[in-house]
């Protein structure tokens, strides 16, 4: 996908480049704080966690507490603060945060009478954050407005966050991906919407089945461990990451939480990784027979991420073909489209994304006239592409093509898929590993080329001996074990695991597959 202005992505980029780091929000221990404060400091540590947010020193002397900090090498790089205190008497907010030493400082409620919150509580918060947030910026401080959820109540064409953020001069905002969600807003399109406003993140997941609403309320122990519950952390913290936010604080207020918090941690690790899943079109098969049994198999492989096949729900409902993928641990994170629903009707596909919220939407095939692919066949391509990835973008979906192996016919001093991908302003593309051995191309050469254009990958091997072609077609028999054929896998997703690609989607397309599926994924997560 091309950089739509360059200026602002080249900052970002940069920005990117440097440390984003995991912390903690120390409210996350409230409770273990009151019985003992050095031995909660030593699990915060146990766990790998250098990086805090806090505010208080439960009850010690300024030094003494800093003491016990560095003791168990603990940075607070981030307070929180009163309202009252930011409205009042900013310098005594200044004077605590440069005690700590933080960069930061965070404000996580703005009072309010009952539920009563309208354009002018909106009106005077603003104006207060941004008074204290000059100050605190001459200080060489940055003041971050942490929403609760009532904020996201409707104003004009938007929401009275809208209103804040297009106003906030001198102040930022705190993510806390639970609280957007739950108020009824989409974390990963507040990014999107907002990539200059938003400094740091509380990551923090909620349990399926809870019904959001705006009051900034609800019950401890909906706070579950991330990447099991609703909220698609996935998204948010690759977005975080391309946005540069600096600080990710997880935040567990569950009475679970010295349990969940290192189950966190190792879902957050894994996410530095390409997670892997399975494109469902190689169930094809099955699925029609029995869905439910199906999914479970799926489940038993160890797989968690989906790639539809646009084959719809099996005659289920939505929320009951939802229910099924929930039951199963299973996340449908990439649709499906045909070429001509993303030229006419594009908007039935993203209703698909939203409903499941999935993070990608993909096209496998550009029509063509027999085994005619032309140049016009790809300016068509892309003017329909960008198009609808226009569209797709502004409410926090990615599209991308999946190339089919026509794409490779000489095009000047390249190829046409050169030409498709240098004009592919709003779209990206998934690569296929299969589609591009096939014709005769090195997939780790073209992840080199274009290390910033594929989002997404199909894992598929071919059986050694296998002649290829461009015409986009073969035997589905030729599908093998990964790494049983000729296509070098492992260099392939080595590659892919040093760039920006978010899931590896095993496809196998072969009458075996349920034989050879639970093998390849043994073979994929066996790679180092």
């Amino acid at each position: 996908m091309k950089k739509i202005t360059t200026l602002l992505l080249l900052v970002a980029f940069t920005v990117s480049l440097s440390a984003q780091e995991i912390g903690l929000q120390l409210y996350s221990l409230r409770n273990q704080f009151k019985k003992d404060l050095p031995s909660t400091l030593q699990q915060i540590q146990d766990w790998g966690i250098t990086k805090i947010e806090g505010g208080g020193t439960y009850g010690l002397e300024m030094d003494a507490y800093k003491q016990m900090l560095e003791d168990y090498n603990l940075h607070m790089v981030s307070i929180g603060a009163g309202f009252d205190d930011l409205e009042n008497n900013p310098e005594k907010v200044i004077a605590e945060a440069k005690a700590f030493g933080a960069k930061y400082v965070m404000c996580a409620w703005v009072p309010h009478k009952g539920n009563e919150w309208a354009l002018k509580e909106t009106k005077h918060a603003t104006k207060v954050f941004n008074t204290a947030g000059k100050l605190l910026k001459e200080n060489g401080i940055t003041l971050a407005y942490h929403p609760h959820g009532y904020e996201f109540r409707p104003y004009k064409k938007g929401t009275l966050f809208d209103y804040m953020a297009q106003n906030a001069t001198d102040f930022t905002f705190e993510l806390d991906v639970f609280w957007a969600h739950h108020g009824g807003a989409d974390p990963l399109a507040l990014l999107k919407k907002y990539p200059t406003k938003f400094t740091l993140m509380h990551l923090k997941d909620m349990e399926h089945g809870v019904k959001g609403n705006n009051t900034g309320s609800e019950e401890d122990d909906t706070n579950v461990v991330l990447g099991t519950g609703q909220v698609d952390i996935a998204g948010t913290v690759a977005e975080a990451k391309a946005l540069g936010i600096e600080y990710l604080f997880i935040e567990d207020e569950s009475t679970d939480v010295v349990n969940q918090i290192p189950k966190s941690l190792t879902y957050l690790n894994e996410l530095k990784e390409p997670q892997l899943g399975i494109q469902l079109y190689s169930l094809r098969n099955d699925l029609p027979k029995d869905v439910p049994g199906t999914f479970a198999k799926i489940k038993e492989w160890g797989i968690h991420n989906l790639e539809d096949g646009n084959d719809g729900t099996y005659d289920y409902s939505m929320d009951e073909y939802k229910a099924m993928l929930a039951e199963n641990d299973l996340k449908m994170v990439s649709v499906s489209g045909s070429f001509d629903d993303y030229r006419d009707a594009p908007e039935t596909i993203l209703a698909r994304a939203k409903a499941y919220g999935a993070k990608y939407a993909v096209c496998f095939w550009i029509p063509h006239n027999g085994n005619e692919f032309t140049l016009a066949d790809t300016e068509n391509a892309i003017a329909v592409f960008n198009k609808a990835g226009k569209m797709f973008a502004k409410e926090g979906v990615t599209l991308a093509y999946h190339p089919h192996g026509y794409e490779f016919r000489p095009y000047k001093d390249e190829l046409l898929i050169d030409h498709l991908i240098k004009n592919s302003t709003y779209f990206d593309f998934e690569m296929d590993v299969y589609w591009f051995a096939h014709p005769g191309q090195d997939p780790v050469a073209w992840l080199k080329k274009y290390p910033k254009e594929f989002k997404l990958m199909h894992l598929k091997d071919c059986k050694k001996g296998t002649q290829g072609n461009q015409n986009g077609s073969a035997d589905v028999e030729t599908n093998v074990v990964l790494g049983t054929g000729q296509i070098d896998i492992k260099a392939i997703v080595a590659e892919a695991k040093k760039m920006d690609i978010d899931f590896l989607f095993i496809e196998d397309e072969s009458s075996k597959v349920k034989e050879q599926a639970p093998k390849s994924v043994e073979f994929v997560k066996g790679l180092k």
